[in-house]
């Protein structure tokens, strides 16, 4: 059995895949750790409260369990704040961690025999080992994990296969152009992140899709987002992170998924929290599968794109599609919506259990 829960995130992701085989010991993997809200915050009174990570965690602590696999796909702060919040806060979080997979910038320099980028370090602010607690000490994130034994430092790679316990994992984003792009021009002022977006809510479904154009995403950091397909007990799942859909097309074909033999999937988690530059139609005609995940609250960069939602609707009739906020779907949809091609809202489903018997 395998279970799947899109955590509240804020506008980013974090996943926890929990594997449950009958003959074998269950297993944790968590994939990102949203924003750094996502671990803890403080509310309006100027008090610190716990997210949905910190919250699984504790609760991993009291089951003593940990998670076994952690999967950083890539650097934006909405996938890695929330594992730097909680490095930060926590002295023994690296104890509750099996394994990190994670393409830092300096892994990915010695892989293509480049020189490094410093401002793809990620730095932890940790207590100082004196006594002076108020003293805080940066720790680049790559060094923190390799140094406490828990980072299997590989790079991740588009062809690449790991089996890992009961599961697999084939890789489908980055590509070794990605990986290049993100180490020469990607840079910590990178404006992308802040870039205002006009939202697209108030067309329907009908002239969404007979206006429809895509052009694909340029974000550095978007294109070396880690992306694979996941086999468990006999059944796949696409977890595509925020990559670029040109990156993912390649990596299917590579597997000798067509348009005429696509690839069965249980569910997909939608690229980039269902922005129109990520998916398009020819990416969706390499998948079959009926539903779809939306991790956002949408509040920072108004994801989803409704533009996506209708490309969505008219590829896949009468597909699912799943929000882990529900009061996000609410705002997009119109009457009229409904009427013209069938389709579902889970507003209220993030977690999905699938077991050999369903």
């Amino acid at each position: 059995m395998l279970k799947i829960s899109f955590l509240e995130a804020l506008n980013g992701d974090c996943i926890l895949i929990k594997l449950m085989p009958s003959d074998a010991p269950y297993k944790n993997i968590l994939i990102d750790g949203g924003v750094s809200a996502t671990y803890n915050f403080r509310n309006s009174r100027g008090r610190t409260e716990d997210g949905a990570l910190a919250t699984l965690i504790d609760q991993l602590r009291l089951e003593n369990q940990r998670i076994d696999l952690l999967v950083l796909t890539h650097i934006d702060d909405d996938h890695i704040d929330g594992i730097l919040q909680w490095f930060k806060t926590d002295p023994d979080a690296h104890n509750m961690i099996g394994e990190v997979w994670f393409n830092s910038g300096r892994l990915i320099a010695e892989y293509l025999q480049e020189q490094e980028n410093t401002a793809l370090n990620h730095i932890i602010n940790l207590p100082n080992d004196s006594t002076d607690t108020s003293v805080q000490q940066g720790v680049v994130f790559g060094q923190y994990i390799g140094e406490k034994g828990i980072w299997r430092r590989e790079i991740i790679i588009q062809g690449k296969d790991i089996e890992w316990h009961n599961a697999k994992f084939q890789f489908l984003s980055p590509n070794i152009v990605n990986l290049q792009k993100l180490l020469k021009f990607w840079k910590k002022d990178d404006p992308g992140l802040n870039t205002s977006r006009t939202s697209d809510y108030h067309h329907s479904i009908e002239y969404l899709i007979t206006h429809d154009s895509f052009e694909e995403d340029e974000r550095e950091p978007n294109g070396s987002s880690i992306a694979f397909i996941m086999h468990f007990e006999g059944r796949r799942y696409l977890f595509l992170g925020d990559s670029h859909p040109s990156v993912i097309e390649e990596g299917l074909r590579q597997r000798q998924i067509t348009t005429q033999n696509p690839i069965s999937v249980e569910l997909v988690k939608l690229s980039h929290h269902g922005s129109k530059g990520n998916t398009n139609k020819e990416l969706l005609s390499l998948i079959h599968s009926n539903h779809y995940i939306i991790s956002t609250n949408g509040n920072i960069h108004g994801h989803p794109d409704k533009q996506l939602l209708a490309r969505l609707i008219k590829e896949k009739v009468g597909c699912q599609i799943y929000f882990n906020y529900p009061e996000r779907s609410l705002k997009i949809f119109q009457p009229e919506d409904y009427a013209f091609l069938p389709f579902t809202i889970n507003a209220s489903k993030s977690e999905f259990v699938f077991s050999n018997g369903n």
